[in-house]
């Protein structure tokens, strides 16, 4: 025997009858609404101003529109409404249990006349009897309705009988999964040792901006969800993000609320419904899920819940996409509603080492204790985490800028965190030193550097994690196949990133000349020493060191003028310039008088004979000199 219950509908005249067929409830189940008495009509937008019957009515006109600048297609224009069968008992088809909540329930369902899948809310019987269920439902309804959001599903319509214990709603069908299966779905595929930043980890932080824009819409309408988490959030099939279950909304204020002129009257409920407040009954009670609730509403502070209520459940939404889990678990609910007033969340990167820094930043910072210490607002929670996106994507092109210029320079070069291993690295480490990709890659660089440079290569990288800009530095290099090459490394740290850009070209066969060119100058006869441009010394030989009486390492690196008398420096040093600019040998006895300044301070005549030597890389000027 079909069990039926009639219901009113709110836009529409007359009755429908719910049957429900005993062959239960699955899609092959018979589950309708219908039963139209024929001289009711159809249910329509136009049946609340015209009582006829709907082939009774006038056929809409031509070039009909709901709006003077937006026409009717040609192919509707044609149609005759009252060609519509009359015997059509069936306005909607129940096809079966979607899903079940806490005092609803909701049904895949088939509009009859605008040929579409709807979705179909109804309270469950079992909690009509309650006048703050009823009142509950009526809210979630009405709210959902007014906020006209892509990331709020429409309600159609919405209808009850005259004491308000039969009621359901209309809604468009959304296909896809809720956010927490997206969410679970992802931490289960992460290996551990898995970085978390991938394309999945991204895309979650983009579904979960577009909740936070939504959530600013409905704020700027004064309504606050109190039920935020990733089981009220839906992740459609074609990318919509759509915000669920308003069953708990509160207004908090009246500002930019529509008006009811118009619209659905509380009292068509009946006195049921009406005779009670809307939230009298809520004053006082732990109201939403306790696991991402706010301290305010686990200690049932109604008086203080705001918009950073909703900003403190969607921090943790945040906090389940970076780690698997919400703020705080467990089977005792006393228990969670104590630790979510007094107990600090546990740190996500304390349970995945790979969550960014600023991201856990952001994330604890929504999940303050006291609102005042939270993001202020949700349009700040999502500004924070774009900003995050953004940096990142602007990393990621200029890391892919960098792998270009890294896989087209012959030159070494290396990116080291901040531990001294390799992040990155280019081919030229296997055509100069012949070490392949596996055996460089996350290895300390320090290995790499022969043993008696090591202690100077750790020196020069300090400078930099020091604050220094740059730093530049020759040193032995081991190669694979054995013995070393001399390389030239400049490093400096890189803007916005933790680690040092190191670019390293080979300078062996200078080297190998200017040992050459040493035992060159060690075999002859005068006091010689080498300059560069800058007129910096470079190299001496021994007979240098004895005439002056300064060592080797207190002269090498050190300008020309040391080897001046004081009062003639500041003028020789104009001499250099101009000399490397037009260089020309110039030979011994040219017939200046010059004089040369001891270590001890005793200035004696010279002689001097200089020849530039042009190298592959630069130009130096060797200088002779002969005490007179």
């Amino acid at each position: 025997m079909p069990v039926s219950f009639p219901v009113q509908a709110a836009f529409s005249v007359g009755w429908i009858a719910i049957t429900l067929s005993p062959m239960g409830l699955g899609d092959d189940s018979n589950v309708q609404f219908g039963a139209l008495p024929p001289n009711h009509g159809l249910i329509d937008e136009n049946a609340a101003c015209d009582p006829k019957p709907l082939h009774e009515r006038p056929t809409l006109p031509r070039r009909t529109s709901l709006d003077s600048d937006i026409e009717l297609d040609d192919e509707l224009d044609e149609i005759d409404l009252g060609t519509l069968p009359l015997t059509v008992r069936e306005r909607i088809t129940l096809r079966g249990l979607h899903s079940s909540g806490g005092i609803g329930e909701v049904w895949r369902a088939y509009d009859e006349v605008l040929d579409r899948e709807i979705a179909l809310k109804r309270l469950k019987d079992d909690q009509a009897d309650h006048v703050g269920n009823r009142a509950r439902f009526f809210r979630e309804a009405r709210i959902t309705g007014q906020l006209d959001h892509p990331g709020i599903v429409p309600v159609y319509d919405f209808s009850a009988t005259d004491d308000g214990r039969r009621c359901f709603y209309t809604m468009r069908f959304l296909r896809g999964r809720t956010l927490s299966a997206v969410i679970t779905e992802f931490h289960e595929n992460l290996d551990d040792g898995d970085d978390l930043v991938s394309g999945p980890f991204l895309q979650l932080l983009n579904n979960f901006i577009s909740v936070c824009n939504t959530m600013a819409f409905a704020h700027s309408r004064g309504i606050v969800h109190r039920d935020l988490k990733g089981e009220n959030v839906i992740v459609g099939n074609f990318g919509e993000v759509v915000v669920l279950d308003w069953g708990l909304a509160k207004r908090i204020r009246t500002d930019d609320q529509p008006s009811s002129a118009g619209g659905s009257d509380p009292a068509a409920l009946g006195t049921a419904l009406t005779s009670v407040p809307v939230l009298a009954t809520m004053q006082g009670q732990r109201l939403g899920t306790p696991a991402f609730m706010a301290p305010e509403q686990a200690q049932g502070l109604v008086d203080r819940i705001d918009e950073r209520t909703d900003v403190y459940g969607l921090s943790a939404i945040l906090y389940d996409i970076l780690t698997g889990r919400p703020p705080f678990l467990g089977d005792d609910v006393a228990a969670i509603l104590d630790a979510v007033v007094e107990t600090p969340p546990t740190p996500p990167t304390e349970l995945i080492p790979s969550v960014p820094p600023q991201l856990e930043r952001i994330c604890m910072s929504g999940l303050a204790k006291a609102r005042d210490a939270r993001w202020q607002s949700v349009s700040e929670l999502a500004a924070a985490v774009q900003a995050w996106l953004t940096t990142l994507a602007e990393r990621k092109r200029t890391e892919q800028e960098r792998e270009r210029f890294f896989n087209l320079s012959l030159d070494l070069l290396a990116i080291v965190d901040q531990h001294g291993h390799i992040t990155q690295s280019n081919a030229a480490w296997s055509s100069l030193l012949g070490w392949v990709e596996d055996a460089r890659a996350n290895a300390p660089l320090r290995q790499f550097v022969s043993p008696e440079h090591r202690e100077l290569f750790d020196a020069e990288l300090a400078k930099i994690w020091a604050g220094e800009p740059q730093a530049g530095f020759e040193i032995r290099m081991r190669h694979s196949e054995g013995g070393h090459r001399w390389i030239d490394l400049r490093a400096r740290s890189i803007p916005n990133e933790t680690g040092i850009y190191l670019v390293g070209r080979d300078v062996t066969e200078r080297r190998q000349s200017e040992q050459q060119f040493i035992g060159l100058l060690e075999s002859a006869p005068d006091a010689t020493c080498v300059i560069d441009e800058s007129g910096t010394i470079v190299l001496i030989n021994h007979q240098l060191e004895r005439m002056f009486g300064y060592p080797r390492e207190e002269l090498v690196g050190q300008a020309i003028e040391i080897l001046v008398p004081e009062p003639l420096r500041k003028r020789h040093v104009d001499h250099v310039r101009r000399f490397t600019q037009a260089p020309s040998p110039r030979p011994m006895g040219a017939g200046l008088e010059l004089t040369g300044q001891k270590q001890d301070g005793t200035i004696f005549p010279i002689e001097v004979s200089l020849s530039p030597v042009k190298t592959e890389t630069r130009m130096l000027v060797s200088c002779a000199l002969r005490a007179r």
